[in-house]
């Protein structure tokens, strides 16, 4: 997967007809370690706060991958835009590399013959319509639409812009979330099937917990799925604590307090023991997405996990990760020293633009219960 990110957050300047809406984006994996290499055209238009309401015409352009680009600047006249308080700016592939729905990360539903590669869109934060000056800085946002429950959702996930890898949408965690918010329409689809994973969370009343949260967005998408948690706890190191505040108030989940406070974050670091309140709930189920890229953590991740399974021998593990190093492979031998089974698997492809990859996701379980089901 690609996304478009701001490298400059979007802002008017000129003066009279003259006045544009500027920005500078790049078109990246999602830890920025590549650009591009295929040529692209994008979309780029001024929208009111909704992000959606496009204000009036907009602009095309040519990513020139195959030439090496690596950055472009992109703008947006205003002598016709529709004049109001605040604006926004969107960016997004044109053609069969958009991408906007969890339907469209996994290649089915609107695109059942399959895609070659998807793009992720991204929206600014406001701009002032007078001032020309972004309403706050350093964020940017992505949206993902799904048919959760035969309802048409929206999933709205904030994240920091520029070329920095922390607290940005990651593969696993959103093919994962795709993954989840597509189970209710499984059985018409080509994805794998996990049914422990399925059975644990159509559970009454479950905790789910998710270590590494990042942005919220496993979490939030089981938010929206689920239609009865008992608690989701969303985790990690002190730098996320702004960008899960944000992901997780009311507004942005666009629910009702009373749902929306189902949901909740609070700091781990799983270098030191559990906090109380995690260490004396029983977790039904325990997500981990796009953790096991830095080998240096694994053994305080896997550490993490006895613990929990300490307070719960039937609690499930479900780990999202996307290979990119040998390294990694490490984390299944300690989990198996900690007496952790794979009880399921389920390989689910990544249609990425110049090649093919694949995110595994992984159910694992613990004690002879869980020996057995292996076996």
């Amino acid at each position: 997967m690609h996304y478009i990110r701001f490298l400059k957050s979007p802002r008017i300047v000129g003066m009279g007809n003259e006045k544009a809406l500027v920005a500078k984006i790049t078109v990246t994996t999602d830890l920025g370690e590549s650009f591009l290499a295929a040529d692209l055209g994008i979309c780029v238009d001024v929208v009111e706060e909704d992000g959606e309401s496009v204000l009036g015409p907009g602009r095309e352009y040519v990513w020139k991958g195959r030439e090496g680009m690596r950055s472009l600047e992109v703008s947006v006249s205003m002598r016709k835009v529709r004049k109001v308080e605040r604006v926004r700016m969107v960016v997004a592939a044109k053609g069969e590399a958009y991408v906007g729905s969890f339907e469209s990360v996994l290649g089915i539903g609107e695109r059942k013959g399959g895609i070659l590669g998807g793009v992720v869109t991204v929206r600014s934060m406001e701009i002032d319509g007078y001032t020309g000056y972004p309403i706050g800085t350093g964020l940017s946002e992505r949206v993902f639409s799904s048919s959760i429950r035969n309802d048409l959702t929206e999933i709205h996930i904030w994240e920091e812009t520029g070329e920095s890898i922390a607290r940005h949408v990651w593969d696993a965690g959103l093919v994962l979330s795709s993954y989840i918010a597509s189970l209710p329409h499984i059985t018409n689809s080509p994805l794998p099937r996990l049914p422990i994973l399925e059975s644990t969370l159509s559970s009454p009343l479950p905790n789910i917990l998710e270590l590494g949260a990042g942005c919220g967005i496993v979490g939030i998408t089981i938010l929206h799925t689920l239609r009865s948690p008992t608690r989701i706890l969303l985790t990690d190191l002190p730098e996320a604590t702004e960008i899960l505040s944000r992901n997780t108030s009311a507004p942005i989940l666009s629910l009702l307090p009373s749902s929306a406070s189902k949901i909740s974050h609070q700091v781990l670091d799983w270098s030191l023991p559990l906090p109380s309140n995690v260490a004396a709930t029983k977790w039904d189920i325990v997500f981990v997405a796009d953790c096991t890229y830095n080998p240096d953590v694994v053994p305080d991740l896997v550490t993490t996990l006895a613990r929990l399974a300490d307070a719960n021998q039937e609690v499930k593990v479900v780990v999202a990760m996307k290979i990119r190093h040998e390294s990694e492979l490490v984390f299944f031998d300690l989990m198996k020293e900690s007496g952790f089974v794979v009880i399921e698997k389920g390989i689910v492809p990544l249609p990425v633009l110049g090649e093919d990859q694949e995110i595994e996701v992984f159910v694992f379980g613990c004690g002879g219960e869980a020996s057995q089901k292996a076996a």
